[in-house]
This record gives C-alpha cells, structure tokens and sequence, in this order.
C-alpha cells in the first residue's frame, strides 16, 4: 500500500499537528542534506550494539563529523578504531535510508530539493550495492551492513522512499534499484530458517523487494513456507498478543517488521487468523504498563521502554491492518513529547532534535486517522496464561510475577522475578545496554532481578507454571534440576506481601533478592564483601534475635519492609548501577546455604 498523498498535503495544510511534523521533517532534512556522507565500498561496517560503553552501559554519541572518535555520553570515555569506526559506519548507513525517507515525503509536499537528495543517496547504493563486500558476525550476512537484521531494515527504508516518491528517479536509476532488488532477495533468502525477530525483518524486505520487481514466486514463499509471514505470526505471538520473546523492545521491532511485510505485500500477505493476532500485539501491551506510562524492560530491553515510544506502530496499524479495530488511543493515554520518528525500515540516528507534544511521526501523518482521542489507562488485575505474566493492581502498587516459557536468545533467565511500581517507588527490571558492552553481564545476571537465586548462578531455559490465580493473589511455580521453587504475592490493604518457598535436590548456596529506589536502611553493619563485582558499599547487617529484618529505602516514596531470614543465613545490603529510574539502586540480599528455604517478605507503603 501507498499513501493517499493528497491526503497528506491536506493535513499538512489544515491540522497543526501534521503541519508541526513536516517542520521538524524539514529542518531535519537541511540538516542531513548538510552532514550525510555516505561510507563508501571498503572497510565493512560493524554491530551498532558495540557502540555502548563498557564502563556504565551508556551509548556512545555519533557525530557525523567524526568517524574515528566516539565518546560515552554518560562517563566521557573515548573509544577509537574498530569495532567502534564500523558501527560508526552502519549509523551513516542508517542515516542515509532515513534522509531517504525525509526526502522522499518532502518531494511529495513540493520541497525543492528532496527529489535531487533522494535521487543522490538511492543512486549511489544502486549502482554499488554489489560492490560492497558479504559480511557479518553476530546476525547472519550483510552487503551495506553488518548483519542480515541490518541490511533487511536498511533495504525497506531504501525501497519504501522509492515507492514513495518513484517518479522522481531517472529510469537509469529504477533499472539500478531493480539490480540492487534482485542481489537483496539472492542474500536474504538463504538466511530464512526460523521463528525469531530477525527473519521477519528479512521476510519484509523480500516483500519489498518482490513487490518492486513484479516477482509473483517470491510472495507465496515469504506468506506460506514453513518460516514464512504466517508461521512467525502464528507461532511467534502468544495467543494474549506478546511476542515469545517478551522484550517490550523486541515485541515491537517484530510488530514493525510485520507491519512493514503486510505494507508491502498487500491483503494478500496474511490470512485472517494472522491478522487477527497481529492486531492483539498492538493492542495487548498496554495493559502492562507501570502507572507513568513505562513499559517493563524485561529480558532484552532497553531500560526506557514507554507506551506512547511505540504509537508509530500503532498509527501505521490503523490504515495496514484495517480489518481489525486498533486501540490507538492507548497510545496517547500517557502523553509523552517525543521528536519526529520515521516509519520503521529506516532507523534514526542517535541525535535527536526538539520534541514534539502529541502525535509526532510520520506514520501518523501517512497512515493514522484525522485525530485520536486518548483513551484512559488500562487498569486492574490481569493474568496471561501463554505468555506467563500476571499483574496485580490496587489503587497504589502494581505488581508483576512472571512465570512462563523461555523466551530464547534474549530470555534472562529469571523465571518467578517480580517487579513493581507503588505510589512513586519502583522496583523495575533493568532491561539491559548494548549487547557488546560489559555492563549488559550486570543487567543480565540473576542478581540483577528480584529472585530466589540457586547455587549462584543463572537458571536453565525452563517453563514455570501458574498455580493459583485471583484479582489480588498470584502463586506460581519453577522447577528445574531437581529444585522446586513456589512463589506467591498478593495485595494488602498496606501494600504487598512476596512469599518463597524453595524445595532443593540438595543442599546448596541460597540467595533473596529484591532491589529497587533508593539505598536500603538502616546500613548499620560491618562492611563486608561478596563475590558479585557489580556491588559496591556493601554491608552486612544485623539480623535481629526473632530473624525478622525491618527496614526501608531511602527514596522520597521509601518502601518499608519486614522479611524472615532463614535461619542460618546473612543479610546484606548493597548499592548496585543500571536503575532506569535514574535514581540510587539499593539491594537487600540474603544469603546461606540450605535445601529447604522459606522468605517471607511484607512490603508497606508510607502514609
């Protein structure tokens, strides 16, 4: 599908909203029409998830004036050579498919000058897609990037600005872009071979491909083979509408990818069923929300995961998937200024100009309806079977358990964590930094997460269970190894209470924890050291002669706590790194060894 153009020039024209996108769109456009030098064939570009500091997780900050010096945004470090230069590299790359994009749209409005721009950046890839050199070393082959993943999205940006603004290209340049299709579909296609993220990112770029070239073999494959459109539909997505691997990150780059897919191949694409469930993933999210509107980070998500991130999927939904109803409005239940985003397949670069309020993106210019009415948060309790996540709700605290199937590659294995938000406290999931740096083994650990941690290390890939379930009570169950670990939370009138039991094959090393806003007082106790190098000012508290350890963080909105310490077992108290809050992380850990353990913890809120 393409846009109805003169739609757009009418919003453009009549609704400030629209007019204020195409401004930013604009600036954007000088600016990169300035700054943008495309990396020619030669030195390979490199995974962007090395563009993250070691030190404290931070991404580095591209500058397109600097290929050769990269600097951490939060400590200052200098990073210099490979493998930083070559994700520079794929940054310029994705810089260029989204100036594509920019130019695109704006030859559409009449701006002088976007056509000559995008005849420029598509003119060059064209005539040297081939000449850029196979390689890759995390995600499958990429020619112009470093991986299969990259190339797919790079691809769909490219092609997508050619549909866009097709009849301000020279017919050199279509017979080039036609070449640089056919080389695309003889490098992804191979590469297809399972249910995950990545290959319904190649899938679409072989829709866009196919529909570029008039290929009628090409779009029944991608649609009907055994990893094809509706396999990662249908197989990928739990029936509640999350994507198996959890991530809110990672759920919404699927939806986008299948979005981009059906975009491209038409009502063809998918069949009812799958459109159906594809619909549920725009519209199941939400419900998970903490009260501000974040989304929780769990397994490999980037730590600010927030609703209203994620309305450009749900805008380009609305006009993609018009056979289902799509609850845009959950979208601006929590508004959340944002700058100008491009419609995914052509990824921004990190610098980001002012923001806007509302809707802010070009897929709500091209695909959303006239206006959204913010629709009010979801509320109350909720437990999702397949997926393996229960929330409790009360008019203050909103608690998490999780207890499903393994999540793949990007699951950090912590089955039965526990996460929560209460009345300005959080106790959130880290999520995690780039996938190349250092600090994600901290964010990963199970140390990291609320747990009941065993021998000290990660658990298995495993599936938990639910056991009971009600508005205000959730108990589940993991178990591997011999080991048997039941885990219940329920509402009270105070706040909550989190109870452990864990039953062992054998004795073994035994470890609470619970993290969360501020450092956990009173600290009074002999410092002391423990094995974990992500865990600094640690103390070893007193534990007093009934086991039952009291105590608070000290955040402005500190929650107090009773917990039972098993007998035989220490308590500590440390400061750790990561909190998305942006505010002081502080643990409480206990820890021994037993084969039966019981934690009983009752978490109060002040006032």
């Amino acid at each position: 599908m393409s846009p109805d153009w003169e739609l757009v020039r009418r919003r453009v024209a009549a609704r400030p909203w629209a007019a204020a996108i195409a401004r930013q769109l604009a600036d954007d456009f000088d600016r990169w029409r300035r700054d943008l030098v495309i990396p020619p064939p030669g030195p390979p570009s490199a995974w962007t998830h090395h563009y993250f500091c070691d030190t404290d997780g931070e991404p580095l900050r591209f500058d397109a004036s600097v290929p050769d010096r990269h600097v951490c945004t939060g400590c200052g470090r200098l990073y210099r050579g490979e493998p930083w230069d070559g994700a520079w590299r794929t940054k310029m790359h994705n810089a260029a498919a989204a100036q594509a994009q920019r130019a695109a749209l704006l030859a559409r409005l009449g701006r002088p000058g976007a056509a000559a721009e995008l005849a420029r950046i598509v003119a060059a890839y064209a005539r040297d897609y081939t000449r850029y050199e196979p390689h890759g070393a995390n995600a499958g082959t990429g020619r112009v990037q470093p991986q299969s993943l990259d190339e797919a999205i790079w691809a769909i940006g490219m092609l997508r600005a050619v549909r866009w603004a097709a009849d301000e290209l020279s017919p050199n340049t279509h017979a080039a872009v036609d070449g640089m299709a056919e080389a695309i579909i003889s490098l992804l296609r191979p590469q297809v071979g399972q249910i995950h993220n990545i290959h319904c990112w190649m899938l679409a770029a072989l829709a866009w491909c196919a529909a570029r070239l008039g290929d009628a073999e090409t779009p029944a494959w991608c649609r009907d083979s055994e990893f094809g459109a509706r396999a990662q539909v249908m197989r990928g997505f739990h029936p509640e509408g999350l994507w198996y691997e959890i991530s809110p990150a990672y759920h919404y780059y699927t939806v986008a990818a299948l979005l981009s897919y059906r975009e491209a191949a038409g009502a063809g694409g998918l069949p009812e069923a799958a459109v159906r469930r594809l619909a549920s993933a725009i519209n199941a999210p939400p419900a998970l929300a903490y009260p501000d509107g974040r989304l929780p980070a769990y397994a490999d998500a980037w730590p600010s995961c927030w609703v209203a991130d994620f309305a450009p999927q749900a805008e380009a939904a609305w006009a993609i998937l018009p056979e289902e109803p799509i609850d845009l409005g959950l979208y601006y239940a929590w508004p959340r200024p944002a700058p100008v985003r491009l419609w995914y397949g052509s990824q921004e670069p990190l610098d980001r100009p002012r923001p806007l309020p509302g809707r802010s993106s070009v897929a709500a210019l091209v695909f959303g309806p006239e206006e959204v009415t913010p629709q009010s948060p979801p509320g109350g309790s909720l437990v999702w079977p397949e997926a393996g996540i229960g929330v409790l709700r009360s008019p203050r605290v909103r608690l998490a358990l999780r207890f499903g199937p393994d999540g793949g590659g990007h699951d950090h294995r912590d089955k039965l964590n526990v996460d929560v938000a209460a009345g300005g406290w959080a106790s959130l999931d880290l999520g995690t930094s780039g996938y190349g740096a250092a600090f994600t083994d901290w964010m990963r650990s199970p140390y990291a997460h609320n747990l009941l941690i065993v021998g000290g290390r990660p658990q298995p890939p495993h599936t938990g269970g639910l056991l009971e379930h009600s508005p205000r009570r959730l108990r589940a169950e993991s178990a591997w190894g011999g080991h048997v670990i039941r885990r219940a939370v329920a509402l009270t009138a105070e706040g909550w209470t989190d109870e452990c039991d864990a039953e062992l094959a054998a004795p073994s090393l035994v470890e609470w924890v619970f993290h969360g806003d501020g450092l956990f007082a009173p600290g009074e106790g002999e410092p002391a050291e423990l094995d974990l190098p992500w865990l600094r000012e640690v103390r070893r508290l007193q534990v007093p002669r009934d086991r039952v350890l009291t105590g608070s963080w000290d955040d402005e909105h500190g929650v107090r706590v009773a917990v039972t310490v098993p007998e035989g077992f220490a308590a500590y108290a440390a400061r750790a790194d990561g909190n998305p809050t942006g505010r002081p992380l502080g643990l409480l850990l206990l820890r021994g060894r037993a084969g039966r353990v019981r934690v009983h913890a009752a978490f109060a809120l002040d006032g």
